[in-house]
């Protein structure tokens, strides 16, 4: 049967009346889906061939103090602190026992470095507050108790000689333990590939603009005047606190700036981790940052590669729950099911493109082939969770009110 403009007009009206889809509201729902899937892909082709150059620099490590918030991290803290210390020595490393129970204290006391305790637990956020007061360098570098920092290269010049704020790095998640004993996990792997694709892509794209919109709680590189005169400006909850610090710095016309240098975090383990770093972490807050996501998109002088992120955020709050609906609908519906694989191969070819580019810095190798087969219903998981994430967020901030704001000086002082 020959292509026609009739018989194209013909299928495009089938499509859209959902007779195509099976028929009636339903099949609608297909068409979201389709849709939501194509702002995806054409988000990351944007990004891939928008992304900069490598930033070069040098490190004087003489300008930077490192602050690490600790709460029971005595299993990791040692061999975080063994290789801080190739960096600097051990009075220009601030650790905040953050009211442990596992002598987290007494081992950074032990190693020379600079400790103060909270009697009481007060959240990263506040330990971060009470650390950079306390420093007296220029720089201060932000990094977790289980963040290996590796061969990486620590980027002052950047900050000192280039006029930058902040810098991120490629931060890469690994379920290993610190001697590598055991081994990889696919888990790990997924985690690893969904993290290079937003470093690799996301960050460089952004860098571009010195808009980076994001540093991760990970490590991040600092300067130390900025993190005294803004740490009013942060609620103090731990969902999405570097998101808040990172977005915060964003609304003050600060410039961001990414440098590709591979640094390692501990991932979720298991399911049940992994699901709570997601359902208690992340996507909380996501949504706590929304009233900041419309400022900054709508702030003046902001980078329009900046806008159209912030834009993309919004995005993502309001349409995954009609994502998740239909998903729901596509998997429950017999007349449907046979596209539950189209739009699966859908999401499968979009991603082709991303997973020859991303690569494990220094290493160049991709992610294994399992990875990518899986990733479209990894996605689509990710889908649900901040859907649901939303309650999480409103028994979170209203019910327990553990993500109710604090401000003021008490951050400041024990």
């Amino acid at each position: 049967m020959p292509v026609t403009p009739s018989a194209l007009l013909e299928w495009w009206r089938s499509l859209t009346e959902g007779r195509l889809l099976g028929g009636g509201w339903a099949g609608m729902l297909v068409l979201v889906v389709l849709f939501c899937a194509l702002v995806d892909f054409l988000k990351i082709v944007v990004e891939l061939f928008g992304r900069s150059e490598e930033r070069r620099f040098i490190a004087d490590l003489s300008q930077v103090t490192a602050v690490i918030a600790s709460r029971n991290g005595a299993k990791v803290l040692p061999a975080t602190l063994a290789e801080l210390e190739k960096f600097l020595p051990p009075e220009r490393i601030v650790v905040i026992d953050d009211a442990s129970d596992d002598g987290t204290g007494e081992i950074a006391e032990q190693r020379g470095c600079r400790v103060y305790r909270f009697s009481r637990n007060k959240g990263k956020a506040a330990a971060v507050n009470f650390a950079v007061y306390r420093v007296h360098t220029p720089f201060t570098l932000l990094l977790d108790d289980d963040t290996r920092l590796g061969g990486a290269r620590i980027p002052t010049s950047l900050l000192a000689d280039q006029g930058y704020d902040a810098v991120a790095f490629h931060v890469l998640p690994d379920r290993r333990s610190r001697d590598g004993a055991r081994g990889r996990s696919f888990l790990g792997d997924l985690q690893r590939y969904e993290y290079g694709k937003s470093m690799e892509i996301g960050k460089r794209f952004h860098d571009v603009t010195q808009s980076v919109s994001c540093i991760s709680g990970a490590v991040g590189l600092f300067r130390t005047e900025d993190l005294n005169d803004l740490h009013h400006s942060h609620t103090g909850v731990f969902p999405g606190e570097d998101l808040q610090r990172t977005v915060i710095h964003l609304l003050e016309g600060k410039r961001i700036v990414f440098a590709n240098e591979p640094v390692w975090t501990v991932a979720p383990g298991g399911p049940r981790a992994w699901l709570r770093q997601r359902l208690f972490g992340w996507y909380p807050g996501l949504y706590h940052q929304i009233a900041n996501f419309i400022r900054l998109m709508f702030r003046r002088g902001t980078a329009w590669r900046l806008r159209y992120e912030m834009g993309y955020n919004v995005y993502t709050v309001v349409s995954d729950p009609l994502k998740s609906w239909s998903l729901a609908v596509v998997a429950l519906t017999p007349a449907l099911r046979s596209w539950a694989a189209a739009l699966y191969l859908t999401y499968l070819a979009f991603e082709l493109y991303p997973y020859w580019v991303v690569r494990v810095p220094g290493e160049r190798r991709r992610a294994p082939i399992a990875v990518l087969l899986l990733y479209p219903v990894y996605g689509a998981l990710n889908t649900l969770l901040r859907t649901a994430s939303v309650f999480t967020w409103f028994w979170m901030r209203f019910v327990t009110r553990t993500m109710r704001p604090r401000r003021g000086p008490e951050d400041r002082i024990e």
